[in-house]
């Protein structure tokens, strides 16, 4: 049996849309937040948040039945990711910036945002779920059991693609000239 809410997401009434957005604008915040590990600012969460209930808005008939909250969270997700890459695509670092007393151009951080950005775009390479058990287990620190929980997985087929997904993140960054 459909929930209400749903049928009326899927109706396209403003009631329904301003219903899920009253009850569940803190979690997509906090997903959104989450992903984004603190490098973006409130403007940049808020219109993340608001680009999540358009997409559901503009979406909504792709709701599965009980699956509102799970596709609200993966639609916040993909928002944040989206919103970290337009912010390193505009992110520039002056000259001045890079310039030490000693007359180095590089440094530390830059290479470390270098790295970070590296990372990222291989983890979108490799795609889920692989991408998502890497960030579970290396990001958020959960165990294999906790993450196939999560994920409807066995917890040695979590090891197994974790070992996988490994070894092709270290390939991807090796043909980017990055050895770890």
């Amino acid at each position: 049996m459909t929930s209400p809410l749903l049928i009326g997401l899927k109706k396209q009434d403003i009631s329904a849309i301003e219903e899920v957005i009253d009850k569940y604008t803190r979690l997509v915040s906090a997903v959104i937040c989450n992903v984004a590990c603190g490098n973006l600012t409130g403007q940049d969460v808020e219109e993340a948040v608001q680009d999540t209930f358009l997409s559901l808005w503009e979406h909504s008939d792709a709701v599965e039945e009980d699956k509102l909250k799970a596709y609200l969270c993966q639609i916040a997700k993909n928002k944040a990711r989206d919103a970290l890459r337009k912010l390193s695509r505009n992110k520039t670092v002056s000259i001045e910036d890079m310039v030490t007393d000693e007359g180095i151009y590089v440094s530390d951080d830059i290479e470390q945002k270098t790295l970070s950005l590296a990372i990222d775009e291989a983890l979108n390479e490799i795609g889920d779920p692989d991408r998502e058990i890497v960030i579970r287990r290396y990001y958020y620190y959960q165990t294999s059991s906790v993450i196939g929980n999560i994920l409807g997985l066995n917890s040695q087929t979590v090891r197994t693609k974790l070992a996988r997904a490994k070894a092709k993140l270290q390939k991807l960054l090796t043909e980017r000239g990055i050895t770890l």
